[in-house]
């Protein structure tokens, strides 16, 4: 680590812990707010004190930047949905079993953060290489790798057939992202653009029905 890094590091640690976890989940709700109601990542820190009832002054302390403020939502918004592939590997469950409460989750997570995807793919472009590897390794292949692991013992259960982890990311994610980033054009064919928990559950029913019929080993 070069002297100039060691040096705008140590101070940022220090505010760190500093940093009040009610005013800082406060700023993290107020941007989340932002971007589900924008439907994009174009905002200011002016927005996001504003709708906190905070300075923008402040945002710049707890984060230091918008790229700063992005990258704590991302980890904050998608802390969950991590945490839940982490305890499905490890559930004594079948694969089956497994997708199914992931698919679950999976809709849930993207109808309550539909940004969630436009801000990954925006931090990654905008952050250096070895941060937009550290974020594409911590939310990309973390998922990836999860679908190889409960492909992997579906296959030895003989519930399915082999396929390629990397297919089903794009399938079940591109799914998510489309239906939380189209929502609203569709409001109109599904009559409301609020698509609550009971909708959440007849439609994660539904791909669940379709992955299987389509891992299923013949």
């Amino acid at each position: 680590m070069n002297t100039a890094t060691s040096r705008s590091s140590a101070p940022a640690r220090a505010g760190r812990k500093r940093r009040d976890a009610t005013t800082e989940q406060a700023l993290l709700l107020a941007t989340d707010n932002l971007l589900t109601e924008k439907g994009n990542i174009d905002f200011s820190l002016a927005e996001v004190g504003a709708r906190a009832g905070l300075s923008t002054a402040l945002v710049q302390y707890y984060f230091g930047s918008k790229h700063g403020l992005l990258a704590a939502l991302l980890e904050w918004s998608s802390s969950r949905y991590v945490s839940q592939i982490n305890g499905l590997l490890a559930m004594e469950l079948s694969a089956p079993e497994k997708l199914q409460i992931h698919l679950r989750a999976l809709v849930k997570t993207y109808l309550k953060t539909p940004y969630i995807d436009r801000l990954l793919h925006h931090l990654i472009s905008s952050s250096d290489d070895s941060e937009a590897q550290r974020i594409s390794d911590f939310y990309v292949k973390r998922v990836v790798e999860f679908y190889r692991h409960l492909i992997d013992q579906g296959v030895r259960e003989g519930h399915f057939r082999p396929v390629d982890p990397l297919h089903l990311y794009f399938i079940l994610l591109g799914t998510a992202d489309h239906l939380a980033a189209r929502r609203r054009l569709l409001a109109s064919a599904l009559g409301t653009a609020d698509l609550d928990m009971d909708f959440v559950g007849v439609f994660s029913a539904a791909l669940n029905d379709m992955m299987l019929n389509g891992l299923r080993k013949t």
